[in-house]
């Protein structure tokens, strides 16, 4: 069972001046209040908090908050067939808040820490489907199909969506219309209701703020994997458009919709996630698609953020896809594509970073760039345990995404010593997903949105590390070290989402001035160093990319030959999972200022934390069942964190 433990870091030494500004507050805040003694209600008799309540303290120079923006319920097919979930919304959001929750199962859980915010993102496409195979009264729960999916039993269940059709014994039609007489739309239609419903019942300004939200399931035939996780501002909302079936699967159907249908108070982003899984096609050209002006336009107000870490892996980079970065040799899912393989494999295209570097070519071609997204993380749990993404609790058995047939439920693969032997359909290739940091003002729908918006956000790979990251022309070369670093960093440059102005005068001279600050979680192991990721672009649309290792622990420094930190000599052992607590930093931070810049070339710069090595889960599992652990798994990860980009473009000559 996860316990909520305190936030506050024995041991962690204040940052010279400016920490005791934000970081022991927010340590302190982080586990929110012990979550609560008494049961709640399900949702729909959850009280939600009365209009014109006292409006929450806000900080001018942003908290960060943690949470988690996919989560599935019992609503989601995949989640009830696959995973065996029964347990609705309204037990993620109590989950979510903080409480001890009994799933339908009969196992107990609770986070060791309570998130601050969350959105359940369950499936468009089978929204209806599940509710129809689960209503007596319908007609539908009679059918063969439904008695399948009651059971557990994928076949026939999800053969259609992907052609853009519906079940007809089900749905009563084999065509994806918008009309009473599909079944499926009308149902899904009812449902959109209750899940902003839902979402208003647990929003509590200042405490835990939750948002109407749910996946755009596109997995369009002999294509990849296209999901968008949509997520509003707050309760104005568009009527229920149709999902991704009726939208033919094609995403600028649903920028096109969102941009028509989304309007005054309304407000959305919409972030993918798993490119990873895309087979190429998540940042290229779609192939009844190609580029221009207004779709990249319409793409870049629509998705102004990326999922880079999840269950199904990672999405920054992998080594020999266009890096030879060493630590892009993380939690990757898919093997490297052999020649004329499209599907089940990794492609150059699906990453990140790469996308991030074709996005500066092509706003140098259409003016407009349409991959200059924040970064997020979350795990995609398909149980409706939201922020569990502790490595020695895993408590999801990653279900077999796509393989058909009977599926295990949750855990029953893992008993015996060949637990291992199901790395072929994807289990042991997951992990437990990631955590969303935002830096906002409040932890309201509002504040944590519009952070959302201008990209001020960050993604961690299940930790609580925080990291700041801010550019400018004019700060002090020790900023870092100051005691009113925050003030001067958002008064003379931007934060991470944002964009370099023009250098005072016009001359970029050497260069912008980079601060970076990073904490470690005090739950986890010691920060190892900090590292720069730098991308570029050349006139003739060539890109290249470099990491720079810009803090180090242990009073190392920066080798300047080869730009990295000689390893600190943290290690992890494996016979018990403990490590070493008195090597690495809690916090690290530095002014850095990049020594090849070129202030001719477009170019961007993230920050990426690393942790000191700890077990994976995987490693936590054998040892718990007294097994060896798997040897084609790493025994150990280190955990990290990635800052949003700061963007800088060359003045026009």
């Amino acid at each position: 069972m996860l316990q909520c433990r305190s936030r506050r870091a024995g041991g962690i030494r204040p940052a010279p001046g400016w920490l005791p500004l934000f970081g022991i507050g927010l340590l302190a805040a982080a586990c929110a209040g012990d979550a609560p003694e008494t049961d709640e209600a399900p949702a729909a008799e959850t009280a939600a908090p009365e209009a014109g309540g006292a409006e929450p303290e806000r900080n001018p120079l942003r908290n960060a908050y943690f949470g988690d923006f996919h989560v599935h319920s019992s609503w989601s097919l995949d989640s009830y067939v696959l995973g065996g979930n029964r347990d609705d919304p309204s037990l993620a959001y109590r989950f979510g808040r903080g409480e001890e929750v009994t799933k339908a199962n009969g196992t107990v859980h609770r986070l060791r820490v309570p998130l601050d915010f969350m959105a359940v993102t369950d499936h468009d496409t089978w929204l209806g489907k599940v509710h129809l195979c689960n209503d007596e009264s319908d007609a539908a729960y009679a059918t063969p199909t439904c008695e399948q999916l009651r059971a557990n039993d994928w076949f026939g269940t999800g053969a259609f969506e992907g052609r853009g059709r519906r079940s007809p014994d089900i749905c009563g039609q084999l065509e994806a219309t918008m009309t009473a007489d599909n079944k499926c739309y009308e149902r899904a239609r009812h449902l959109w209701q209750d899940i902003q419903r839902n979402a208003d019942a647990f929003y509590e300004p200042g405490v835990f703020t939750t948002f109407p939200a749910y996946e755009w399931t596109a997995t369009p035939a002999r294509y990849g994997h296209l999901h968008r996780n949509v997520i509003f501002r707050g309760d104005a909302v568009p009527e229920w458009g149709g999902g991704a079936v009726e939208m033919e699967n094609r995403p600028e159907r649903l920028w096109e919709w969102l941009e028509v249908a989304c309007t005054g108070d309304c407000q959305v982003v919409a972030i993918p996630h798993n490119p990873n899984l895309s087979g190429g096609l998540a940042f290229d050209e779609f192939g009844w698609t190609p580029f221009t002006t207004e779709m990249l336009r319409l793409r870049a107000w629509a998705e102004p953020l990326v999922e880079i870490h999840q269950i199904k892996g990672n999405s920054e980079c992998y080594r020999g896809l266009g890096t030879t970065d060493e630590d892009c040799n993380f939690e990757n899912y898919y093997p490297v594509c052999e020649p004329g393989q499209r599907s089940g494999c990794a492609h150059a295209p699906d990453y990140v970073r790469n996308a991030l570097k074709t996005g500066l070519r092509l706003e140098a071609d259409f003016g407009v760039n349409p991959f200059k997204f924040g970064f997020i993380a979350s795990p995609d749990d398909h149980q409706s345990l939201p922020g569990a993404t502790d490595e020695d609790d895993f408590t999801e058995k990653p279900v077999k995404f796509g393989t058909g047939g009977g599926l295990p439920l949750v855990g029953q693969a893992l008993g015996g010593a060949g637990w291992w032997d199901d790395r072929e359909d994807g289990g042991n290739r997951s992990n437990p997903g990631g955590l969303v940091g935002v830096w906002a003002e409040a932890n309201t729908r509002d504040a944590i949105f519009d952070a959302l918006r201008r990209r001020e956000t960050f993604g961690n790979s299940g930790t609580r590390i925080h990291v700041r990251f801010f550019a400018g022309w004019d700060y002090p070369a020790d900023l870092d070290t100051r005691r009113d670093m925050l003030e001067a960093a958002y008064a003379g440059g931007v934060p991470m989402g944002g964009d370099l102005p023009e250098p005072p005068g016009g001359d970029a001279g050497s260069g912008p001035r980079f601060v970076v600050w990073a904490m470690k979680d005090p739950n986890s192991a010691n920060l190892q160093k900090v590292q720069i990721v730098k991308g570029w672009a050349a006139p003739d649309g060539q890109t290249a990319e470099q990491v720079y290792d810009v803090a180090c622990s242990d009073g190392l420094e920066p080798d300047q030959q080869t730009r990295r930190c000689a390893d600190n000599g943290a290690t992890v052992d494996l016979s018990d999972c403990s490590y070493p607590t008195g090597l690495g930093a809690a916090e690290l931070s530095t002014t850095w200022t990049d020594p090849d810049f070129d202030p001719a070339l477009r170019a961007f710069y993230y920050v990426r934390v690393l942790e000191n090595p700890t077990c994976r889960w995987t490693t936590h599992r054998a040892l718990a069942r007294g097994v060896a652990p798997p040897p084609s798994d790493p025994p150990a990860v280190k955990e990290r964190a990635w800052s949003s980009p700061i963007w800088y473009t060359p003045a026009a000559r």
